[in-house]
């Protein structure tokens, strides 16, 4: 068969593929990519489609194609590249003493859901850099029909009705992870009928657990008296079993973390090789070896780099954090904790052998974190020293 057209049915069928995943979801723009108005101000969640918000103060919507207070990465409540796309929601789901009103998103269903069959409800959180807090009891509400209030307030349930059909993790742990995107994830059998999806928080604060936090070091802004979270990429799908629903992925984490993350402008200067290697640093959570899809775009550019120098070979250098290293102390038989260094370095490598880089190129090796980037403990510092270095080995 001629390679060309194995490419053209492979792409055919991953099309196919990712057509019949995004059919499955019953969230229309599900990661709130597609405007129906202009984007301009704060307040303007009604400016995605089939999106809006349930009372009369609006949710926030942000995007990478614009600036200033409602941008991407860089907004007035802290910094938070998407999750998915450009595009995603803002909410405040809770504040001291209730001074500042809450607000919420919310969408209808592409379908109704079917009494008595199981559905997946999903959907990312980040807590923004300027919350002074960070709660439990972010949730979703599954319900016949929208919820509405006229004035800027809080939706707060009371009784063991409405909570039946409110969705959340089952350990409804505290979500205080800045600068990084965390899951919430729950089950949810159906009356039937079902057509709307809100989320937010509907708890009172009395019910509500909520953490302080102090402020990030070397982040600009005045911490605010409330938990602001980022909201993107919302599924709700049918489930055979509850297993089918992943809720427990991503729930080991045991520490606050941020995922180090540096842009550079393009300003034409001329780069050495290895200046231009330097920037395509690749940055990790803590304790996984995943790629931020963050980092896409850089390796991206450096499979180009690689395809116009083909005579270049790299050694991938692959470092941890001093804190993943003592947690094995703890955990000796964790296989990832013991090769986080190789597998960060490996998972890099797999993605440029994907671009088309000939594997003979790149070895790999794990560094451990005898060689930090940065001295220290502090978050940003154990951020630095999470990465994925490229050396030329000739």
């Amino acid at each position: 068969m001629n390679h060309n057209n194995l490419v053209t049915i492979l792409f055919c069928f991953l099309s196919v593929f990712s057509f019949g995943q995004d059919q499955n979801n019953l969230v229309p723009n599900s990661s709130f990519e597609s405007l129906d108005g202009k984007l301009k101000k704060l307040k303007q969640i009604n400016a995605a489609k089939d999106w809006n918000s349930p009372t009369a103060l609006n949710a926030d919507l942000f995007s990478t194609k614009k600036e200033g207070a409602i941008g991407a990465p860089v907004n007035i409540y802290g910094k938070e590249h998407p999750k998915d796309g450009d595009n995603y929601a803002g909410i405040v789901a809770y504040s001291y003493n209730n001074k500042t009103p809450r607000t919420y998103v919310q969408a209808p269903l592409t379908n109704q859901l079917t009494g008595g069959l199981d559905y997946c409800v999903k959907f990312h959180v980040s807590l923004s850099d300027l919350s002074k807090y960070a709660i439990n009891n972010i949730t979703a509400h599954i319900g016949v029909d929208p919820l509405v209030l006229d004035t800027k307030g809080d939706i707060i349930f009371n009784n063991r009705k409405e909570f039946s059909n409110v969705v959340k993790n089952a350990t409804n742990k505290i979500y205080n992870a800045r600068y990084n995107w965390e899951t919430v994830c729950g089950t949810f059998r159906a009356n039937g009928k079902e057509k709307y999806i809100t989320i937010g928080n509907f708890f009172n604060n009395k019910d509500t657990k909520y953490q302080k936090l102090k402020k990030l070091a070397n982040f600009q802004g005045t911490q605010k008296p409330l938990a602001y979270y980022y909201i993107d990429q919302v599924e709700v799908f049918m489930i055979e079993n509850p297993s089918d629903c992943d809720c427990m992925m991503g729930t080991k984490k045991q520490r606050e973390s941020i995922v180090y993350h540096r842009d550079f402008a393009d300003n034409g200067e001329e780069l050495t090789i290895e200046e231009r290697l330097k920037r395509h640093t690749i940055y990790f959570d803590v304790e996984t070896a995943k790629i931020d899809d963050m980092f896409k775009k850089s390796l991206d550019k450096l499979a180009l780099l690689l395809t116009e120098n083909k005579e270049l070979k790299l050694q991938l250098n692959g470092h941890s954090d001093k804190k993943e290293s003592e947690a094995i102390k703890n955990d000796p038989e964790n296989e990832l904790l013991i090769n986080l260094g190789n597998y960060r370095a490996k998972s890099v490598k797999d993605y440029l052998v994907r671009k088309g880089i000939s594997s003979d190129r790149l070895t790999t090796m794990d560094a451990g974190s005898d060689q930090p980037a940065a001295p220290g403990l502090s978050m940003l510092s154990l951020a630095k020293n999470r990465r994925v270095e490229f050396i030329i080995t000739k």
